[in-house]
């Protein structure tokens, strides 16, 4: 008996979280009050959430651990293998790449509620509420160095600052995306959907590799004195219009 108790409680604490993260993915999390929560997730007891998890912010930190465990599972010992081989060998970028992005497409594929958890991500970047920050920093803060050091050994040559900038502008676009994925069924070019992930995956780092690669700058390949002239006659960057 007692068993079977804790069976329904853990359905139903899994039912609220899922349905906390397309709620909070199509409506933004301050739009949604705990009680919808309850309700959305078929609970008779409206103050199911409370009981669960205390506060918004609790149920907002309990996603952010199953968005961990997903992860974490997706990750495994991927990276320490990735780590080791640079060690000893050279490992390309879109490998290294490929491992940053595999437990993004892995969220993406949780049964049921995959698809709102990539679009509560992208949501989540631009909620500047401190504490959510704390949250969504944790979540990437030591793949993103573990990424950023295997990469910029192989990249000797490239600028710091460049490699920072393209590394996290990359793992924002491909979040983005990912969320947005759908709005490509009628892009001006028509349906440009991947029916593979693994294929859609591999486009996403051929984008990103391409940039990340490069170690010259495009500014040899640029007009300066032009665009500079166009600036100015346009009031283009009035105070921070300059090359150099």
């Amino acid at each position: 008996m007692s068993t079977q108790l804790i069976d329904v409680k853990a359905d139903i604490r899994d039912r609220l979280l899922h349905v906390a993260i397309r709620l909070f993915a199509e409506r933004g999390i301050d739009a949604v009050s705990l009680r919808t929560i309850s309700t959305e997730a078929g609970s008779r007891n409206k103050s199911a959430v409370h009981y669960h998890f205390g506060s918004k912010l609790g149920i907002v930190e309990a996603i952010f651990e199953e968005f961990t465990r997903t992860i974490d599972q997706a990750d495994g010992e991927l990276l320490k293998q990735l780590e080791s081989r640079a060690e000893d060998q050279s490992i390309s970028v879109a490998e290294i790449l490929l491992a940053f992005y595999l437990p993004l497409f892995t969220i993406k594929s949780s049964e049921g509620y995959g698809r709102y958890a990539i679009k509560l991500l992208a949501k989540m970047m631009l909620d500047f509420t401190p504490e959510y920050q704390v949250l969504y920093q944790k979540l990437f803060q030591s793949r993103v160095a573990r990424i950023y050091k295997l990469i910029q050994m192989q990249l000797p040559n490239k600028r710091e600052q460049d490699l920072k900038f393209q590394l996290m502008h990359g793992l924002m676009a491909t979040i983005t995306g990912i969320a947005t994925i759908d709005l490509m069924e009628s892009s001006p070019l028509g349906d440009i959907r991947f029916n593979n992930e693994i294929q859609m995956m591999l486009s996403y780092v051929d984008y990103v590799t391409g940039g990340l690669t490069n170690e010259e700058s495009c500014i040899n390949q640029i007009d300066t004195v032009f665009w500079q002239r166009y600036f100015q006659d346009n009031n283009i960057f009035p105070n921070k219009n300059s090359f150099s």
